[in-house]
């Protein structure tokens, strides 16, 4: 297909570049700066599409930083999306019942689906893409008409700006390459959803100038003395910290633990993040663990989102540095990766095909292993430093997350230790660098509940439910194999 025709159907939103080092990954610290021009671009998107159609249905498809920044001003601005009617989901998740539950509820003439990937090649958004495409396809009546309501967040020249080239999806919206993913909240991975759907969040970015420019001034800042604060704490030997949050700032927690874990998590080092309501919180931080600090998250404003973001990810970038780190890198997160794709392998046949039981028999044969042991082994490896990881793949439903949240409760009670809830694969992205290269001290509890649930993806030679399945196998395989104790329920 000719290029130049495409161009002629599609919009291509490009963010400045900025004055650092290409060959560097601390762009993000001009991104506040560089976020009002970029505002400018996504308002004259959003025009356009408007004059098409009203948009009423947010869909956000990515994984990790992908997906918490966003998430984050979905929350924030909760009220105002209401006002505009606007509904504002964010997907990272492969589990097939939760996206069947996602696609029956599409406002498929009213939607805009992202696609956002830093890298453009992460497995789950770019097989959830074209599910969302096909099912967009099928309700409108032809890939020409779904196109108008997807858009591409990636870097230049990936497989997924290709894929939407070639399928002429709406936009292509590029960011500068010197951006990490868990850094990103403040370009277009974390705004332009949020603009697209009719917020212009001046304040939030009027505030995150501010800090920058604080950060950035010889004199001491709020950031450099969260680390200093952070980091003696460390030495006093307080690894751990609980991040007490309520339901609307749960979404700031959870970017939080990302940018905390996959920052620091490494080499044996690491500050362990502990996201966790208050109540749970409370009662864990009356005991007064010796190994525990805490920070607290309540009542956010747009100004004190603007601000904690800037200071949060100058102060982990200073913390890195004090521990001899470089929090720019994941050394381990590719281990799960090259498995997830091994045992993707296993499925495919000399035609081509699917064969659903050799998923079965090699999840029964991983989970027979006798490295995994049985939960009444439990108490024999909780020692005075551990935390919990209550590690979910299983629909996360109100009852779901309700038992888990009942289940953290009732170990932290019984073990005294901190319990952190991960879902699959949700995790992998955001907290699994620090499970895998982090301190030793975890203890991870394996709880799966499958549906019968299935979708086909198209292009692929294998399902979505066989993609879920294939990221606990290849994570549990990578855990057994660098010795992290695991326990099944």
């Amino acid at each position: 297909m000719d290029i130049s025709q495409i161009d002629n159907k599609q919009t291509r939103v490009q963010s400045e570049s900025n004055s650092a080092d290409i060959h560097s990954m601390t762009g993000w610290k001009y991104s506040a700066s560089n976020a009002y021009s970029l505002v400018d671009k996504l308002l004259a998107l959003r025009t356009q599409i408007t004059q098409e159609y009203a948009v009423r249905d947010i869909v956000v498809l990515g994984m990790g930083g992908s997906a918490l920044g966003t998430r984050i001003y979905a929350d924030l601005y909760k009220q105002e999306l209401q006002q505009l009617g606007v509904r504002f989901r964010v997907v990272d998740t492969t589990e097939p019942s939760s996206v069947m539950a996602l696609l029956a509820d599409l406002d498929v003439a009213r939607c805009l689906i992202f696609v956002s990937s830093k890298s453009g090649g992460t497995i789950e958004p770019l097989c959830l893409g074209q599910v969302f495409f096909k099912h967009v396809s099928e309700k409108l009546g032809s890939p020409q008409a779904a196109a108008a309501h997807f858009v591409a967040i990636t870097d230049e020249s990936t497989l997924l700006s290709k894929l939407a080239e070639t399928q002429i999806w709406r936009a292509i919206i590029t960011s500068a390459q010197n951006v990490g993913g868990r850094f990103s909240v403040l370009t277009a991975y974390g705004l332009a959803p949020l603009v697209l759907a009719g917020i212009n969040p001046k304040y939030l970015i009027d505030a995150a100038i501010k800090s920058q420019l604080d950060c950035n001034a010889d004199t001491p800042c709020p950031a450099r003395m969260l680390a200093d604060s952070l980091y003696q704490n460390m030495i006093d030997g307080r690894d751990k910290l609980v991040i007490a949050h309520d339901s609307t700032t749960e979404s700031f927690a959870r970017w939080l633990e990302q940018l905390i874990a996959e920052s620091l998590g490494k080499g044996g080092k690491g500050l362990i993040p502990l996201p966790m309501p208050f109540e749970r919180a409370n009662k864990l931080l009356a005991k007064t663990p010796p190994d525990i600090q805490s920070i607290s998250l309540a009542r956010l404003s747009e100004k004190d989102v603007g601000e904690s973001l800037v200071r949060w990810m100058y102060a982990i970038e200073k913390l890195a540095e004090y521990l001899q780190l470089n929090p720019y890198d994941q050394p381990n997160v590719e281990a799960v990766k090259q498995a997830t794709r091994l045992v993707l392998a296993k499925e495919n046949l000399s035609e081509g095909q699917v064969e659903n039981q050799s998923t079965d028999d090699y999840l029964k044969s991983l989970l027979a292993d006798p490295r995994i042991r049985s939960i009444d082994k439990l108490p024999e490896l909780i020692t005075p430093k551990s935390f919990i990881v209550l590690k979910s793949w299983a629909p996360m439903t109100k009852e779901n997350i309700a038992s888990l949240e009942n289940l953290a409760s009732r170990f932290e009670e019984f073990y005294q230790r901190p319990v952190v809830i991960a879902e699959g694969p949700h995790y992998l992205h955001a907290s699994g660098q620090l499970y895998k290269g982090g301190p030793n001290t975890g203890v991870y509890v394996l709880l799966s509940q499958e549906t019968d649930a299935d979708l086909e993806i198209p292009g692929a030679n294998y399902s979505l439910k066989q993609l879920y399945r294939a990221a606990f196998g290849g994570d549990t395989e990578v855990m057994l194999s660098i010795g992290r104790p695991l326990v099944r329920l």
